[in-house]
């Protein structure tokens, strides 16, 4: 990255020690942060009117004080826009808050969403799209961002969500018991373990050395079986739904390939069911699957670990995510200063989210991800790559977090990889579930867009 393409960039933040301890760095000058752009992007542009917005989050424990150490820079570098920021109970039931709030006509300004939520979101009528003129204005453009999470963020040629980062299934491990198993390259960083068997082979090297189960892996979770399967499934060249969303598309073959695999890591101890991943980690684990999110766990634990994206085990790289975006709910008559507050607050917060990245997530703002501050950070650069291999969940109603697939798919998932049914007995059963699914009407409504 070139000085000259560094310009635009906010200054460098601090870099704080631990998420839980996140309040954001001292505010960045807004000239710089959003380029002082005019309507949109300039603080004095932002003085009178009716400023007052409110943003919706689902932000608890580090990733709330980090989102609210970001908030109170942002009201610093705009005294004009007054910001009123309301959590909500994580899952379901923020969904359904903010889904009758739109429809009802009490919609916030501002709200998160997942990205895997929103084809089921009612695009059009339960959310507003995003005037992407504002944004340029504000110095974010679709060239800013991975494509495909663009891409996944738009339907029927509008913008719906602005991407704030990707949280990405994630392989931890720990250099104490994989430098001895040999796993390590010359910069402490765990070598390539492509193709099921050499995976298998690592781990049986690191069993020796600490002589316990290599992997905190928990089939008994749906949702974590759920996350496993996508992640691996995608590797294999497969689609489980069709691109639109509307049709089964899954591949049985691959799929119980996927699941045999599942079942071989419970069946062979590789992993022991019902594992308390962060106290089997703490305690002299070898490797944890799971979201990045557990690095803060870790690295308040005092461990010395690395993460990177799932090892490639079927032949093409891929490993999964979800990831947090920005969305307008709907508002009758959305227009004026309110508005043009709005896109500035969306704008500034993915171009000033490189404290966001501290805390394990990776930043969609590609500038922030090759900023040298992002780069330097350890190992959340390491796992960076994850954003161009990045399988989302299909583009249907019944996926994303928390959603209905994570939960009667996920039950399956986990029966196979426990035992409890043969991988072809739980294809059927998946088959049947997804068909169940698709015929449910979305309790959201539909769309208006197309």
């Amino acid at each position: 990255m070139t000085h000259a393409s560094l310009r635009s960039l906010p200054p460098p933040l601090g870099r704080p020690s631990r998420r839980g301890l996140l309040r954001g760095a001292a505010g960045l000058g807004a000239a710089v942060a959003l380029g002082g752009s005019a309507a949109c992007g300039s603080a004095a542009s932002l003085a009178g009117g009716d400023r007052r917005i409110q943003f919706w989050n689902l932000f608890s424990g580090g990733d709330g004080a980090n989102m609210r150490g970001m908030l109170d820079r942002f009201r610093a570098e705009f005294p004009g826009i007054e910001v009123e920021d309301t959590t909500l109970a994580w899952g379901d039931r923020y969904y359904t808050k903010l889904a009758m709030a739109g429809a009802g006509g009490r919609a916030p300004d501002v709200g998160i969403l997942h990205l895997g939520r929103l084809a089921g979101f009612a695009p059009g009528r339960l959310l507003d799209p995003i005037d992407t003129g504002l944004l340029a204005e504000a110095g974010v453009r679709r060239e800013d961002f991975n494509a495909t999470l663009w891409d996944r963020a738009t339907i029927g040629g509008e913008l719906y969500g602005l991407p704030l980062d990707i949280h990405p299934s994630t392989m931890f491990y720990n250099r104490a018991a994989c430098e001895p198993a040999g796993l390590l390259d010359a910069e402490g960083r765990l070598t390539e373990l492509n193709g099921t068997e050499r995976f298998l082979d690592a781990l049986d090297a690191v069993r020796e050395v600490i002589g316990q189960s290599p992997l905190g892996w928990n089939a008994l979770m749906p949702g974590e079986c759920w996350w496993t399967f996508v992640g691996l499934y995608a590797q294999t060249g497969g689609s489980i739904l069709s691109e639109d969303g509307t049709e089964l598309a899954l591949d049985d073959d691959r799929a119980e390939e996927v699941l045999a695999f599942m079942a071989r890591l419970v069946a062979d101890e590789y992993a022991i069911p019902g594992q308390d991943l962060v106290g089997y980690f703490v305690n002299g684990g070898g490797f944890v699957l799971f979201g990045n999110w557990l690095l803060v766990d870790f690295r308040t634990a005092g461990l010395d670990f690395g993460a990177r994206p799932y090892p490639t085990l079927f032949g093409t790289p891929a490993t999964q995510a979800e990831s947090h975006i920005l969305v307008l709910p709907h508002q009758e008559g959305r227009s004026g200063a309110a508005n043009e507050a709005a896109h500035t607050l969306i704008a500034w917060l993915v171009r000033n989210s490189l404290s966001w990245a501290e805390a394990s997530h990776v930043p969609a703002y590609l500038p922030i991800l090759e900023h040298p501050d992002y780069l330097a950070m350890e190992p959340q650069s390491e796992y960076r790559g994850a954003m161009d291999i990045a399988a989302f969940d299909p583009p249907a109603w019944f996926c994303g977090t928390s959603s209905r697939v994570q939960a009667d798919v996920g039950v399956h998932l986990s029966a196979a990889a426990m035992g409890s049914v043969t991988p072809a007995e739980a294809v059927r059963d998946i088959r049947s579930t997804l068909r169940s699914l698709l015929d449910t009407r979305n309790p959201f409504g539909e769309g208006t867009a197309s």
